[in-house]
């Protein structure tokens, strides 16, 4: 990871290595610096039409500079160090940036998975030793860095299913669990309880089928049920789908989440709405993240053309993040910065740049897709094995 020291401190010799890779690699330059403009001018465009604000001001001419000289620093790193760019999937990237306008990403837990189309791609190939290279991984186009090692993230793997022999450190498919109580020689998988059903042991965590809970009032007979909705008793703290518990009520009972406009007490709302002041507002357009404005105390419209409002957009992508205006882009693992990746860095803005780790983390913390991507965010990548940090 390449600290701002070593961006900035980089800068002559870099000039000096673009200017002696025109020689050997047109082309693939070529193809850089029009995904460097396309780019920039998209988002710029989008902060435009968004109406995004920011404590300094907005100057079109500084957006552009800004992403722009970013982004070109960035690609000689990236080129400097191994990674290759990939034109077709720069493209792509450039023509999603207006698939949500003035929206902001919302994870589709029912989407089927799609492998990563990354602009920067490094030699490794499936099953080989990965790192991060300013904060992208070095892995082949549409594998991604999992624990240090190249990974299909659409792959699943084979599990034992009911009535198949199994280990128990390694589990069976959805559903089941990998029985070694009844069999403990020669365990095999066996269907998890259904609602009505006495819970597993102690052992086993009180487990029962996805979507329900144990219930342990009576200990000597614990029974799975399912998730308690809107106005009932939640003893576990979990309630079913837009309901949250509410700990301060006596006993403690599931409400609906509040939408927008509502009172938030509990600092939570129906997505994508966020809770600012106990009330629940719109988000700001997530676009306004790439660009972080005119420095405070500096005339927008000095040495500039200002916001032309002639200039039209087409919003922001869902796989393009960062929150420090320096055009975050990519959609695999990283820092932030100029091209770079939010995953692996906590924000005050929801969702990160990399659709695949962002929908993974959201469908178990929603929050991080509708609130900020929290450092909890950020763990939950590594823990819920959503990629590589």
């Amino acid at each position: 990871m390449h600290s701002s020291v070593r961006v900035s401190g980089s800068l002559a010799f870099l000039s000096l290595s673009l200017s002696l890779s025109l020689v050997g690699c047109k082309e693939e330059k070529t193809g850089v610096s029009g995904f460097v403009d396309g780019f920039s001018r998209r988002v710029c465009d989008a902060v435009v039409e968004c109406d995004c604000e920011y404590p300094g001001g907005t100057n079109y001419d500084h957006c552009l500079q800004q992403l722009g000289v970013g982004s070109s620093t960035l690609a000689e790193l990236n080129d400097v160090e191994g990674l290759r760019f990939d034109g077709d999937c720069a493209d792509r990237q450039i023509s999603e940036i207006g698939r949500l306008g003035c929206g902001v990403f919302m994870a589709d837990p029912d989407a089927e998975c799609e492998r990563p189309c990354k602009v920067w791609v490094g030699p490794m190939k499936k099953g080989a030793t990965c790192t991060t290279v300013n904060g992208y991984d070095n892995c082949h186009q549409g594998l991604t860095c999992d624990n240090g090692v190249c990974v299909d993230p659409c792959e699943e793997p084979d599990l034992p299913e009911i009535g198949e022999p199994c280990a128990a450190q390694f589990g069976c498919e959805e559903s089941a669990w990998c029985n070694d109580v009844a069999t403990p020689l020669l365990p095999v998988c066996a269907a998890l309880p259904a609602a009505g059903e006495a819970c597993l042991g102690a052992e086993q965590g009180y487990a029962c089928d996805v979507d329900l809970m144990c219930d342990t009032s009576d200990l000597d007979a614990p029974i799975c049920r399912a998730l308690p909705g809107v106005g009932e008793e939640c003893p576990t703290g979990t309630c079913a789908a837009d309901s949250y518990c509410d700990v301060a009520a006596a006993p403690p009972s599931c409400v609906a989440l509040p939408g927008l406009g509502d009172l938030c007490a509990q600092g939570i709302c129906t997505a994508p709405n966020l809770c600012e002041g106990g009330v629940c507002v719109e988000p700001r357009p997530q676009v306004c993240g790439l660009y972080s404005g005119v420095p405070e105390g500096l005339d927008p419209t000095a040495g500039g053309t200002g916001v032309d409002p002639t200039v039209g957009g087409t919003g922001v992508d869902p796989t393009v993040g960062g929150t420090d205006g320096t055009g975050g882009f990519e959609t695999e693992g990283g820092d932030t910065g100029v091209g770079g990746n939010s995953c692996c860095v906590a924000s005050d803005t929801p969702v990160c740049d990399d659709i695949a780790i962002a929908t993974c983390v959201c469908e178990i913390e929603t929050a991080c897709c509708t609130d900020a991507w929290t450092q909890a965010c950020v763990d939950a990548v590594t823990q819920f094995d959503c990629g590589g940090c």
